[in-house]
């Protein structure tokens, strides 16, 4: 026997007293024996699954919302859950405020079911009381189905290898439309990974479709609706398309599960072991320059690490300790993280969303919420300039706790979505066990059940806990006309800013543009100005007139819009080297890359003033 093999064995023996300090006493005691043997040619463990792997029960939902403790100020309340939705892993809703629900139930291990158990379904209030009573199974027969956005009078749904359009036009609740868009997700790969699938859909201000790709993805995509149209290697970039002419295209990124943008159109996202990531530039100015490697766009903000502290509320689950105490050992293979920890950090970071509603306050917009699916927690973070870049900072009222937790060990947070209502809504795919069934020991796996619960799932909104706020039950965009929709731009609640600049992008009305263009003459609202830009951008009425007066506006974000924007003309040159002395850093920084696509005689005089700045 080596000494390795020695020393391994004698840490066996040992395994209680050496546990009960790398892991807290409190952890031991259901859990005694992890070893039974230590073989000369390799290991032998056992697992006695009555003592060592206690079932704590689920929480029936009438039980639910005791079980959590939430910020002060703050309550949840359910907005649905079984049997109305099961497994519910993304939501969005459209212009009507119904809700969709991308139900995963065929997560982890039962993909392979024919027909395929992932769905969507619809969920209507119909009483307006807040909770979705009626819910009717829009579209099924979907493998992992992991994002969806609502656009252009359907839904789009991720279901790797595809991207699939499902639209209901008898109005019974049902699509009757099923057509495969795009394809090629995933493939090239020997297997694909649970937690590695194309997930996060949203609608950019850019009038497209964003997709996070997943950490590692790859493959060749096509567009079945335009054939005319190259594939693209995927190689691990996040994807765009445009929902009108289906163009689609690359962009960066190297996130994991969970990506939205902020009230400027900044992109964040997560990883299951790094909580917030941002992105700073488009990574197509990196390839412009064959001879300058830039720093990488895609970067990890959070102030206390990717894998930051975090405080938990529910015991340990007893699999996960004598895992742990296993990787020690070298009894199994794995990462062993937290220096021995089990828990008290992110390991299964999942959904980074960015608050964009009105419910709140201002001191809460723009803030990032994270869930962590193995912690049953909600963490949140507030987010500074950081040069060019972004810090996220957690708030100084929650040190040592988090924003909301729960003691119940089925509580997985899995994503957000900002609502009609504007209210965050909480995905809790409720799951007696969420992991990678490729990190669980197979000694350890025959004891579990990883379908327990998929029959289960709640949606839980976020409130103010106050006697004052009322909750906007009703929406009307749907039915709003072009002025209408141009003045939504200017409401306090992102949901109702992004849905009707989506609407005017899909109605192609020509009329919004003089009412578009009028809101850079008078005063107006800012966010409205910043959408506007992208929406005449849009109906292809962005005239330099108002590129040149965006580019001299009092917001700093409208100015950095209109960089990013403009057409170089002789007039918008001109004002381009009027910004080089911008006190934001981050107008600059675009102005810089806008330059870079200009002839050096040109620009040369603007680029060597921002190099001196």
């Amino acid at each position: 026997m080596t000494m390795m093999k020695l020393l391994r064995l004698a840490f066996l023996l040992l395994a209680p007293a050496v546990s009960s300090w790398l892991l807290g006493a409190d952890a031991l005691k259901s859990n005694s024996t992890y070893a039974k043997a230590y073989g000369e040619t390799k290991n032998l463990v056992a697992v006695d699954a009555a003592k060592d792997l206690p079932r704590y029960p689920a929480v029936e939902p009438k039980d639910a919302l005791a079980t959590w403790q939430v910020k002060p100020g703050f309550k949840l309340q359910l907005a649905a859950h079984e049997p109305q939705v099961r497994d519910p892993i993304a939501i969005c809703f459209d212009e009507r405020g119904r809700m969709f629900v991308c139900e995963m139930l065929d997560y982890s291990e039962m993909r392979d079911v024919t027909p395929h158990l992932g769905r969507v379904s619809m969920l209507e209030d119909k009483d307006g009381d807040g909770y979705y009573e009626t819910s009717t199974i829009f579209a099924d027969d979907l493998p992992w189905p992991t994002g969806l956005v609502w656009a252009k009078g359907g839904l789009y749904v991720g279901a790797t290898p595809d991207i699939w359009r499902f639209e209901d036009r008898d109005g019974d609740g049902r699509a009757e439309v099923r057509e495969k868009i795009f394809t090629g997700f995933g493939t090239g790969l020997k297997l694909l990974n649970v937690q590695a699938l194309l997930n996060s859909f949203q609608w950019g201000q850019d009038n497209r479709i964003h997709v996070l790709a997943g950490a590692g993805n790859r493959g060749a995509i096509t567009c079945l609706q335009r054939p005319d149209l190259p594939a693209q290697e995927l190689g691990g970039r996040d994807f765009w398309f445009d929902p009108h002419t289906y163009e689609f295209g690359l962009e960066a990124g190297g996130a994991q599960y969970g990506m939205s943008f902020d009230n400027y159109g900044r992109k964040f996202g997560c990883s299951n072991s790094d909580h917030l990531q941002t992105w700073i530039y488009d990574d197509k100015f990196a390839e412009r320059n064959p001879f300058y490697p830039m720093p990488p766009s895609h970067q990890s903000i959070a102030a206390d690490g990717g894998a930051a502290e975090v405080f938990r509320l529910s015991p340990e689950e007893p699999w996960r300790i004598i895992r742990t105490r296993w990787r020690i050992a070298g009894v199994v293979k794995g990462m062993i993280e937290g220096g021995g920890r089990v828990s008290g950090y992110f390991t299964g970071a999942t959904g980074t969303t960015v608050y964009r509603g009105d419910a709140y306050g201002a001191d809460f917009v723009n803030n990032t919420f994270t869930g962590d699916a193995g912690g049953q927690l909600v963490h949140r973070k507030k987010i500074y300039p950081d040069g060019v870049s972004l810090v996220g900072r957690r708030p100084a009222d929650e040190q040592g706790y988090e924003f909301a937790a729960s003691d119940d060990t089925w509580v997985r947070v899995v994503n957000f979505a900002n609502a009609p209502d504007g209210c965050l809504y909480i995905c809790d795919m409720y799951r007696e066990v969420i992991e990678h069934p490729w990190s669980i020991p197979d000694e350890i796996k025959q004891h579990l059940d990883l379908n327990s619960g998929y029959n289960r799932g709640r949606i839980y909104r976020l409130v103010p806990d106050n006697k004052e706020w009322q909750r906007r039950s009703q929406v009307t965009l749907a039915t709003a006309n072009t002025a209408e929709l141009v003045q939504a731009l200017a409401h306090p609640n992102g949901w109702q800013r992004d849905t009707a600049a989506r609407l005017l992008n899909e109605r192609q009305d020509h009329a919004a543009a003089p009412l578009l263009a009028q809101l850079f003459a008078e005063p107006s609202n800012a966010l409205q100005r910043f959408h506007a830009l992208g929406v005449l951008n849009g109906l292809g009425s962005l005239a330099e007139d108002t590129i040149v007066k965006a580019l001299s506006d009092t917001d700093a974000n409208v100015r950095e819009r209109a960089v990013t924007l403009a057409t170089i003309t002789p007039r918008v040159l001109e004002k381009f080297t009027q910004l080089v002395t911008d006190p934001s850093v981050r107008v600059r920084f675009h102005l810089a890359l806008a330059l870079g696509n200009i002839a050096l005689e040109k620009s040369a005089n603007a680029l060597a003033e921002l190099i001196k700045k």
